[in-house]
C-alpha cells in the first residue's frame, strides 16, 4: 500500500467541500465572465473604441489582481491595476496612469452607481427625452425587433429539452419575454405547451391516481374503526362478561390496538405521501397559467435597470439594420406610445414639441429626430457607463478594503489559498489537482453516512451506590435523560436506547421519520412517557445523510450544554438527593455549599462519542434476539469508546475523523483556527497549517474541531485504544487507515463548545 500523508485526505475533502464549491460559483464564474467581456468589447464596438486596449482579459475564466505591490509587478496589466486601485478606492501609484489607454480611463470615470433610468434625467433631458419617452422609443425599436425574429425563436423552441413549462420558459431570452406582443408570447406558450403535452396529459392522469387511492385509503380507515369497534365489542360481550383471566383480555386488547396502530399509522403516512405528490403536480400544472399572468401583466416602467437597457441594445444590434417591415412596425407602434402620454397628459410630453410638427389634419412625428435622439443617449450614456461598469465587474482585486466584516476577508483569503495560484494576478490552475484513487474513494465514501452517537452520564454509577434508594435514583435519571432526549428529537436523532447511564442515537436521512413511523409515544395519568413499537419487521433501513454527522454534533453540542444547564439548576438539591452523604464543601459559580465528596463535581456531566460509517459494512439496523430494533457493528463500539473519554471537572465530545469528512464536505462554511487580520500573514499561516493534521471552527455553530489523536481499532485495552500520538502519514487501503506499524487506526479528534 502506499503510503498518504494525513493532510493528502485533508487537502482533498476540503477541495471538494461545499463550501469550496460555494466560494467558486461567488467569486469565479466563468460564464459571467465571459458574458460581461463580450458585452464589454461590443460596446466598444458600438462606440468607436477598438477592444485592444483589453485583450489583457482575453482567454481567462476569471481576473484576480493582488493589489499593493510594486508597479513594476504589473507590467502588462496595468490597466487592471487602475481598476483594482479605483475600484477598491486606494491612492493611485504615481506613473500607473500613464500606463492605462485614455479612452478606457474615461470609460471608467463615467461609470457610477447609478443603475436605474430615471436616475439619469439630466442627460435624457439635453436631447429632450424624458424616461418615460425613451421607453416608448425602446419598447417599440425591441417590440418590432423581437417580432421579426418570432418565426426563428418558435424554431429554436422546438429543439428546446425540457420536462416542465417553467424550465423552458428559462430557456428563452428574457428580451423575448420582455418586449413580445401579448399574442406571439400566446404563440410562444402555446408551442412550448405542446412540448410538455404527454407530461402534463401523464400527470393529470397521475392526479385522478391519486384522487382515487386516497378515497381507497380513507374507506380503509373507516374499515380499520368499525373493525376496531367490533373487536373491542367481542372482547367485552365474550371475554370480560364471561370472566375470562385478566392476562387474555390483556393480551387480546393490546395486539387489537397494536394492529390498528399499525395500519392505522400506516395509511396515514401514504395519505400524506399522496398528498404531497399532489400539492407537486398541482404547481407543475400551474406554470402555464402563472406564465399567461405574467404575459398580461407585464409593464415598462421608468424603473428599468440601465444594464436591461445595454443588453437590449446589443441584443438588437447582433441582427443589423431593421428591415423597412421592422421600421413600419417600429412606427407604428411608437405613434400609438406618444399617443397614449398625450391623452395621460404628462408632463413629459412638452419634450415632444422638438420631433412633432403639425399638419393640416394631423400631427406628424420626425421619426428620424427621435431615434436619433435616442441613439446619442445609448451612444454618450448608457454604453459608456456599463462598459466602465462591466470592466470593474471582471476585474476581482484582493485584499479587500480593511472595513469589510472578518468573515468576508476570510472567504477571500481562503478562495487563495484553495482555488489560485500566482503572485500578482491571480489564476485557477489550469489543471486541477490530481489525487490518488484511494485518497478520493476514502473521502467519498463518506460523503454520506450514518453517525452514531452515545454519551455516558458521569458520576451515574457512583451515585447509585451512595443513595441507595432505587425509586430516588430512578427519579433524578429520568429527569435528566428526559431534557437529552427533548434535544435528541430536535436533531433528528433516532433515540434506540435509554441505558439508565446515557444513550444510543443514531442520525440517517430517514432516522427522525423512521422513528416516527416505528413507534408511538404516550403519556400515562401519572405524567410518565410511554412508547410502544409499532413496526412490523420490514422498516429496518438505514439510508445514509449528507448531514448526519453535522446533526449529531450539533446534538452532542447541546446535550453538553443542557448538562451544564442541569447541574447548574439542581445543584441546590444535591442536599436533598444525597441527605445521608457526609457533608463537605463544595463550590460551584463562586457559591459554597456543605453537601458531597468531590466525586459528585463531575455528576452529570456527559461523555459523548460520535462514530459514522456506511450501512451493512459500518453498521446495521435490524430486530434483536427479543424482536426489538437494534444497531450492530464496529462503530457502535467506537462511540461508545470514545464517550467515556473523562476530563477532570468538565464534559468531553470525541468523534472520529469519517465524522469530520462528513461535516467538512457537505458544509457551507467552515474557519481555520487561525486568528490574524492582516491578509498577507493570514494566508501564509494557513497554508502552514494545512501542512499537518488540523482542526476547524465553526463559528454558525459555536464549535471548534481539534485533533486529538489516534485510535487503534484492534487494541482490545480500551485504555490503550485511544492514543494522543501524532501521524504524518498513513497507509490507505481504500476502506481503512494504518498507521506506519500495520496497525489499523482512525484519527479522533476533539469537539470544543464556544458558545
Amino acid at each position: 500500500m502506499k503510503k498518504h500523508a494525513v493532510v493528502e485526505i485533508l487537502d482533498y475533502v476540503e477541495e471538494n467541500s461545499q463550501y469550496h464549491v460555494l466560494l467558486k460559483q461567488r467569486f469565479i464564474n466563468p460564464e459571467k465572465y465571459k458574458q460581461t467581456l463580450q458585452a464589454i468589447k461590443q460596446g466598444l464596438a458600438y462606440i468607436g473604441i477598438p477592444d485592444a486596449y483589453v485583450r489583457m482579459f482575453d482567454g481567462r475564466s476569471h481576473f484576480v489582481i493582488w493589489l499593493g505591490r510594486r508597479l513594476t509587478v504589473y507590467e502588462s496589466y496595468e490597466l487592471a491595476a487602475y481598476i483594482g486601485h479605483k475600484k477598491h478606492a486606494m491612492p493611485i501609484p504615481e506613473g500607473l496612469i500613464e500606463k492605462c489607454p485614455p479612452q478606457i480611463i474615461a470609460l471608467l470615470n463615467r461609470a457610477d452607481e447609478r443603475e436605474y433610468l430615471h436616475k439619469f434625467n439630466k442627460e435624457l433631458k439635453t436631447v429632450s427625452l424624458s424616461p418615460e419617452i425613451f421607453m416608448a422609443i425602446h419598447a417599440s425599436l425591441m417590440t418590432a425587433r423581437t417580432e421579426f425574429l418570432l418565426p426563428d425563436l418558435l424554431s429554436d423552441v422546438e429543439r428546446i429539452s425540457s420536462t416542465t413549462i417553467k424550465e423552458a420558459i428559462n430557456k428563452v431570452p428574457s428580451v423575448y419575454l420582455n418586449y413580445l406582443t401579448t399574442p406571439s408570447l400566446q404563440k410562444v406558450t402555446r408551442k412550448i405547451s405542446s412540448l410538455v403535452r404527454e407530461l402534463k396529459s401523464s400527470m393529470e392522469q397521475e392526479l385522478k391516481d391519486i384522487d382515487m387511492y386516497s378515497l381507497r385509503l380513507k374507506e380503509q380507515l373507516k374499515e380499520l374503526y368499525q373493525e376496531a369497534d367490533l373487536g373491542l365489542r367481542d372482547i367485552i360481550e365474550n371475554d370480560v362478561e364471561k370472566g375470562m383471566d385478566i392476562g387474555t383480555i390483556t393480551q387480546k386488547t393490546s395486539n387489537l390496538f397494536s394492529r390498528l396502530d399499525r395500519l392505522f399509522l400506516g395509511n396515514i403516512y401514504h395519505l400524506k405521501d399522496y398528498e404531497h405528490r399532489w400539492a407537486e403536480i398541482q404547481q407543475i400544472l400551474r406554470q402555464e397559467e402563472e406564465f399567461r399572468l405574467f404575459c398580461e401583466q407585464r409593464a415598462h416602467d421608468r424603473r428599468v435597470k440601465v444594464s436591461e437597457l445595454f443588453y437590449d441594445l446589443l441584443f438588437f444590434n447582433r441582427f443589423g439594420d431593421m428591415t423597412k417591415e421592422e421600421e413600419k412596425v417600429y412606427t407604428r407602434l411608437l405613434a400609438q406610445e406618444l399617443e397614449h402620454l398625450h391623452k395621460q397628459k404628462h408632463p413629459s410630453v412638452a419634450l415632444l414639441s422638438r420631433f412633432e410638427k403639425r399638419g393640416l389634419l394631423s400631427l406628424d412625428i420626425d421619426f428620424g429626430a427621435i431615434r436619433q435622439a435616442y441613439d446619442t443617449f445609448m451612444h454618450d450614456c448608457v454604453v459608456p457607463h456599463e462598459i466602465g461598469r462591466g470592466l470593474y465587474d471582471i476585474v476581482q482585486c484582493i485584499p479587500l478594503p480593511s472595513d469589510q466584516p472578518v468573515r468576508v476577508a476570510h472567504d477571500h483569503g481562503n478562495l487563495v489559498v484553495l482555488s489560485l495560484e500566482g503572485d500578482s494576478i491571480l489564476t485557477v490552475p489550469s489543471k486541477e489537482r490530481v489525487y490518488p484513487e484511494a485518497v478520493r474513494a476514502y473521502a467519498e465514501t463518506y460523503r454520506s453516512c450514518i453517525a452514531i452517537l452515545m454519551y455516558d452520564i458521569r458520576g451515574s454509577s457512583y451515585m447509585g451506590v451512595k443513595l441507595q434508594n432505587a425509586a430516588k435514583e430512578q427519579r433524578i435519571k429520568y429527569k435528566f435523560a428526559k431534557e437529552m432526549a427533548d434535544i435528541i428529537k430536535r436533531y433528528g436523532g433516532f433515540l434506540l436506547k435509554d441505558t439508565g447511564d446515557g444513550g444510543l442515537i443514531w442520525f440517517g436521512e430517514n432516522s427522525e421519520s423512521l422513528y416516527g413511523h416505528l413507534y408511538t409515544e404516550s403519556v400515562t395519568g401519572r405524567g410518565i412517557k410511554l412508547r410502544s413499537s409499532i413496526f412490523s419487521g420490514a422498516d429496518f433501513e438505514l439510508i445514509p445523510a449528507h448531514d448526519a454527522a453535522k446533526r449529531a454534533l450539533l446534538c452532542a453540542r447541546d446535550l453538553v450544554q443542557r448538562a451544564e444547564e442541569f447541574i447548574r439548576a439542581n445543584f441546590m438539591h444535591y442536599r436533598e438527593w444525597f441527605a445521608d452523604v457526609a457533608e463537605r464543601t463544595l463550590e460551584l459559580d463562586g457559591i459554597t455549599y456543605a453537601l458531597l465528596p468531590p466525586e459528585f463535581k463531575s455528576l452529570f456531566r456527559i461523555g459523548v462519542g460520535v462514530a459514522s460509517g456506511v450501512p451493512n459494512k459500518d453498521v446495521v439496523f435490524s430486530a434483536n434476539s427479543y424482536g426489538d430494533p437494534d444497531l450492530v457493528g464496529p462503530i457502535i463500539a467506537d462511540a461508545h469508546l470514545y464517550s467515556m473519554e473523562r476530563q477532570p471537572g468538565r464534559s468531553v465530545i470525541i468523534c472520529d475523523s469519517r465524522s469530520i469528512i462528513n461535516l467538512i464536505l457537505n458544509n457551507e462554511y467552515y474557519e481555520y483556527q487561525v486568528v490574524e487580520e492582516d491578509f498577507d500573514k493570514y494566508i501564509k499561516i494557513v497554508q502552514e497549517l494545512k501542512k499537518t493534521n488540523h482542526g476547524y471552527t465553526f463559528s454558525d455553530y459555536g464549535i471548534t474541531i481539534v485533533p486529538r489523536g489516534v485510535h487503534y481499532l484492534e487494541e482490545l485495552d480500551k485504555n490503550k485504544a485511544v492514543s494522543q500520538k501524532d501521524l504524518s502519514e498513513i497507509d490507505l487501503d481504500g476502506e481503512n487507515l494504518y498507521d506506519t506499524k500495520h496497525k489499523k487506526i482512525k484519527l479522533v479528534y476533539e469537539v470544543l463548545n464556544n458558545k
